[in-house]
């Protein structure tokens, strides 16, 4: 029996829902890109037609989503409709899961800002979540990076498009937010006991509108 091979092709069933439906209804062709005994590929269509496949990848999906939900659960409720199909995507285009927190948020965030960059994803209030819930978060999160240089303290200073005491609003619906006629700076400081958002008129001079990406402990 092929180990490697029936491993990766249950890992792959487990991981893509779609997939695994697809070998429900024709295994042949679910299965064909690896290398499988008959014993093996009748063995996961069996597999595949149980019960416990669909436990398995709702599972496994409910694992991929803590860390993102967790980080950036405005930016989730702000995508509203096209969260199911970003999410889809995103998990399709980044097989290599990882559980820590930060760094998956991360990679989710800054690949959905590829996408509104590229047309992909059209622009929206979640453009300004995103940075804005990766930067509290990474701010929040610096004083466990022994790694990180001294002079990146626990502050973060971003431009922001949309009202920030509106964009986090939960009661408000996310279709009635409308872009300011000029952004507003905010400066993010987790040096205190609680994170503290102040709004300012101008950058201090040194100080970056980007956000900056997380040094993440070894």
């Amino acid at each position: 029996m092929s180990l490697q091979g029936f491993q990766c092709a249950l890992a792959d069933l487990i991981a893509d829902p779609r997939k695994c439906l697809l070998a429900r209804h024709a295994p042949a062709q679910a299965l064909a890109e690896y290398a499988l005994t008959e014993r093996e590929r009748a063995r996961l269509a069996a597999m595949v037609r149980d019960k416990g496949m669909s436990i398995n990848c709702t599972l496994f999906r409910v694992n991929r989503l803590t860390p993102i939900y967790s980080v950036l659960p405005f930016t989730c409720r702000l995508l509203g409709p096209l969260l199911t199909a970003e999410l889809d995507a995103f998990w399709a285009a980044s097989q290599d899961a990882t559980l820590q927190y930060r760094w998956e948020a991360w990679r989710f965030g800054t690949w959905l800002l590829d996408r509104i960059e590229s047309g992909q994803v059209p622009h929206g209030p979640y453009e300004d979540a995103i940075r804005f819930e990766l930067a509290s978060y990474d701010a929040q999160a610096q004083h466990l990076d022994t790694a990180a240089a001294p002079e990146q303290g626990r502050q973060r200073v971003l431009s922001l498009r949309y009202d920030p005491g509106l964009l986090f609003d939960p009661g408000l619906d996310a279709a009635a937010l409308r872009p300011l006629e000029q952004p507003v700076t905010v400066v993010l400081d987790a040096s205190g006991d609680a994170l503290v958002v102040r709004r300012i008129d101008a950058v201090p001079e040194g100080r970056s509108h980007g956000l900056m990406q997380p040094q993440l402990p070894a």
